[in-house]
């Protein structure tokens, strides 16, 4: 089953809860105002966003993939029975404060990119949206 197919379930079975569980909902936990957000792939693949996050402005990134081998919210929040535990919201925001330790600048994020073009058939439409996404957030400000 996908990523995005075990997200749908998990988003139909919180209904009524005041959470849901994803790599931006851990990024909000952690206190990031989460400005922009896209996953690159299918059943893997890469996450980008763009937060706030204890006063700056950056990125950050991650991958996700198909099990809790190869994703690593996956491996941490077992699908059927975290969403309920007393400490869920805790742990969210503590998965979420470690991918928001080093911001990263538009100029890292699509160094990186182009650094992986080579074997990350998804790098080019990530580095298009980072630049996008970059040109309207200043644009706005």
């Amino acid at each position: 089953m996908s990523l995005s197919r075990k997200r749908q379930i998990a988003d139909k079975n919180l209904e009524g809860f005041e959470y849901k569980m994803s790599y931006q909902q851990a990024l909000e936990a952690a206190g990031a105002r989460v400005i922009s957000f896209q996953e690159f792939g299918d059943w893997q693949g890469s996450w980008v966003a763009l937060v706030e996050y204890q006063g700056e402005t950056g990125w950050v990134q991650g991958a996700f993939g198909s099990c809790d081998y190869c994703d690593a919210f996956q491996s941490e929040f077992d699908w059927d029975s975290d969403f309920a535990c007393e400490d869920v919201q805790e742990r969210l925001a503590q998965f979420g404060r470690s991918y928001l330790d080093d911001l990263l600048t538009t100029e890292q994020v699509l160094r990186q990119y182009d650094a992986d073009a080579d074997w990350d058939s998804d790098s080019e439409a990530a580095a298009f949206w980072v630049r996008e996404t970059e040109q309207t957030y200043r644009s706005v400000q």
